[in-house]
């Protein structure tokens, strides 16, 4: 395993949920948060459980427990991947070994210089490899990142050199001629656009970062700036936070997922705080040196929740079936189960106007926490909403406060006022998963859900959205 990464990592600035939120700094309209490496010892990476922390795994401890339980609690986790450059020997760890198609001598190496071919080397002890577009070896790195998005136990990839050009003395880039250095950049372009299309139809929450740059500034090969489209951002390493080449890059806008990540390794903790007001930016290290990358450092600024990544629970589909219009005065609600340890963020109910009736009718959504079947303890409730007759179906989003949910079983009820009989959901296709009763809109709904209480048929269509941790 590599000690130290490549002069120039490409990473990628993480936004905020919320366009234009302000950080802590007037400079930099991206919150930003702490970034470890674990590549060795994961002792400490639990600092970095919160949201929205980030670590970086190494190639042989990705699914070491630490990891689990920061995700648990808001941080996000990178899966450590070296495409770019083959072991020259194996090692004694198995999912290194796995990665690099169950033995290093497999993975079919560069086939430049044409004089002497496979003799490319980018680092100590490693050959390059051969990342041709269409290659044996692309092939299998885009089935194997494919493999990690299917899985779940990470939350992206950090693919380290990946990018417009090596930058390392070794691999004497300055010698290569322009065809080599345009396979090289079309490779890498061709793995993370192949990538960013798999985590689209699979789940486009998954994280690409590449560990370089797609412009470098001078001499950049034909068509490398279109990596930049298919990554969530780049990673810079151990520069100037004042250098206006590197500003410039941490501020490109890179993929158009919502997530954006540009982390930067620092060369002290003065510089991570000061790389972290720089526009772009929402991850910062000062982890540096040899062996510096083993073992996470304790994080060199604060802890900002993103609410880029949202996850929900409830039900997402729309039901077949429509309510009639819905009762003045009353809650209905149906149970659903939240797996994570959340923040709630806001709710959502799939609601028309074709009840029936003229006017417009108050809705407001509700959660309550499940008492032994039925709605117990009032957890949180949403601003209202009007809705007006005659409008279309559509999915009605609801602010809420910002509240603390612990995993477990809830409901999710859907609050009505006056005017009776205009506004519908869709739920009737479903049994056993609804209970009602009546409650006065206007002061605010019950505490707790209240008795007594009716059950019935259907699951409502509403579900809460949330980001992982507290």
């Amino acid at each position: 395993m590599r000690t130290t990464l490549i002069a120039v990592l490409a990473t990628v600035s993480l936004a905020s949920g919320l366009a234009g939120t302000p950080t802590a700094s007037a400079a930099n309209t991206y919150l930003t948060n702490p970034l470890g490496f674990a590549y060795g010892s994961v002792t400490g990476v639990a600092q970095y459980g919160h949201p929205t922390g980030m670590l970086v795994t190494g190639r042989c401890n990705r699914y070491a427990p630490e990891f689990a339980a920061a995700r648990a609690n808001g941080a996000e986790v990178l899966a450590y991947l070296n495409a770019a450059n083959r072991p020259d020997e194996a090692t004694n760890c198995a999912l290194d070994n796995g990665f690099y198609m169950g033995d290093p001598s497999r993975v079919p190496l560069w086939p430049y210089p044409t004089d002497n071919p496979g003799s490319r080397v980018n680092w100590q002890n490693t050959h390059m490899a051969d990342i041709r577009a269409g290659s044996v070896w692309a092939d299998y790195v885009v089935s194997y990142v494919e493999d990690l998005i299917r899985e779940g136990k990470v939350d992206g990839v950090f693919l380290d050199d990946l990018g417009a050009r090596p930058w390392s003395s070794t691999a004497a880039w300055g010698t290569w001629s322009q065809t080599e250095k345009d396979a090289w950049a079309a490779g890498s372009v061709d793995i993370v656009r192949r990538i960013d299309a798999l985590r689209r139809a699979i789940n486009p929450r998954f994280i690409v970062v590449n560990n370089n740059t797609w412009d470098i500034n001078r001499d950049t090969p034909a068509n490398s700036l279109n990596g930049e489209r298919y990554v969530d951002g780049i990673c810079i390493e151990h520069h100037d936070p004042a250098g206006e080449y590197h500003q410039r890059i941490a501020g490109k806008p890179y993929g158009n997922l919502g997530h954006r990540r540009l982390l930067i390794i620092a060369n002290t903790t003065t510089e991570a705080q000061q790389w972290a007001t720089v526009q772009g930016v929402t991850h910062v290290s000062d982890q540096h040196g040899t062996g510096g990358y083993q073992q996470v450092t304790p994080p060199p600024i604060g802890f900002h929740r993103l609410t880029d990544r949202p996850k929900t629970f409830g039900r997402t589909t729309i039901a077949a079936t429509p309510s009639s219009g819905m009762s003045a005065d009353f809650k209905r609600a149906s149970k659903f189960t939240l797996a994570d340890k959340a923040t709630l963020l806001r709710f959502a109910a799939y609601l028309d106007g074709n009840g029936g009736v003229a006017g417009t009718q108050s809705v407001r959504m509700v959660l309550y926490r499940d008492n032994a079947g039925v709605p117990g303890g009032f957890v949180a409730q949403s601003s209202s909403v009007s809705i007006s007759s005659g409008s279309a179906g559509r999915w009605v989003s609801f602010t809420a406060p910002a509240t603390a949910l612990d995993p477990g079983a809830y409901w999710i009820a859907i609050h009505t006022g006056a005017t009776e009989g205009v506004a519908r959901n869709r739920g009737g296709d479903t049994p056993g998963n609804w209970y009602g009763n009546a409650d006065t809109y206007t002061d605010g709904a019950s505490n707790p859900f209240g008795n007594p209480g009716a059950p019935g048929t259907g699951t409502l269509s509403v579900y809460v959205t949330y980001t992982v941790g507290y």
